[in-house]
C-alpha cells in the first residue's frame, strides 16, 4: 500500500472553522424558523374552523360544548405565543452567533456566550424544537460557546388550569361579541333546535368527544 494513502486513511477530519460552524447553525435556525411559520399557519386555520364550530354550538343552544371548544382556542393561542417567542429567540441566537464570529476573527476561536446559553435553554424546552436544538446545543457545547444545556421539555398538550375559566369566557365573549355573552347568560336551549342533527352537528360532536377523551 502506498505510504501516502496509508497515512491519509488515518488522517483525522479537519475541524470546521468558526465561520463554517456559525454558517451551519444559522442555516439550521432559518430552516426551523420556516417550519414554525408553517405551524402557525396550520394553527390559524384550525382556530378559524373551531371558532365556526363554537358559533354553531351556541346557535344550537349548546353553550357547554361551545365552552369545551373554546378551551381548544385558548390552547392554540398559547401555542402561538410560544412559537412567536421561539422565533424571536432563534433570531437573537443568530445575531449573537454573528457577533461572536466577528470577535472570533480576532481571537481565533468562538467565545462562550451567556446570551446564547440562555436562549438555547429556553428553545430546547419546546416540543416543536427540542430535538434540533439539543443537537445544535451539543455542537455549541463542543465548540465552547455554551455549557451543557437543561433538557426539560414543556408538555405541549398540558391541560388548562382551573384559573383559565376566565380566559375561556373571554374567548367566548370575543367570538360572540354581537350576541349574548356566556359570562352573563346561561344561553338556554331553544326546543326547536333540540332535534336538529345534521352532518355539521355530527362533525362537531365527534370533535367534542375526541377533546373530552383525548
Amino acid at each position: 500500500m502506498n505510504q501516502n494513502l496509508f497515512l491519509q486513511s488515518f488522517t483525522v477530519k479537519e475541524k470546521p472553522s468558526p465561520e463554517e460552524m456559525v454558517k451551519k447553525w444559522k442555516r439550521e435556525l432559518r430552516k426551523e424558523d420556516r417550519g414554525l411559520d408553517t405551524q402557525l399557519r396550520a394553527i390559524d386555520m384550525q382556530e378559524k374552523k373551531t371558532i365556526r364550530m363554537i358559533k354553531e354550538r351556541v346557535k344550537a343552544g349548546d353553550p357547554k360544548s361551545a365552552k369545551v371548544l373554546a378551551k381548544e382556542v385558548v390552547g392554540s393561542r398559547r401555542a402561538k405565543e410560544r412559537i412567536y417567542t421561539a422565533k424571536a429567540q432563534m433570531n437573537s441566537v443568530s445575531l449573537q452567533l454573528q457577533s461572536n464570529l466577528a470577535m472570533a476573527k480576532v481571537a481565533g476561536h468562538l467565545a462562550k456566550s451567556t446570551e446564547v446559553m440562555k436562549f438555547m435553554n429556553d428553545l430546547v424546552k419546546l416540543p416543536e424544537l427540542s430535538k434540533i436544538m439539543m443537537a445544535m446545543g451539543a455542537e455549541m457545547t463542543k465548540a465552547g460557546i455554551i455549557e451543557e444545556m437543561i433538557t426539560d421539555v414543556f408538555d405541549k398538550d398540558d391541560e388548562l388550569e382551573e384559573e383559565a375559566e376566565q380566559e375561556v369566557n373571554k374567548i367566548m365573549d370575543e367570538i360572540l361579541i354581537q350576541g349574548p355573552k356566556v359570562s352573563d347568560s346561561s344561553l338556554e336551549i331553544p326546543k326547536e333546535e333540540e332535534e336538529k342533527v345534521d352532518e355539521k352537528d355530527d362533525e362537531i360532536m365527534n370533535r367534542l368527544k375526541a377533546l373530552k377523551t383525548g
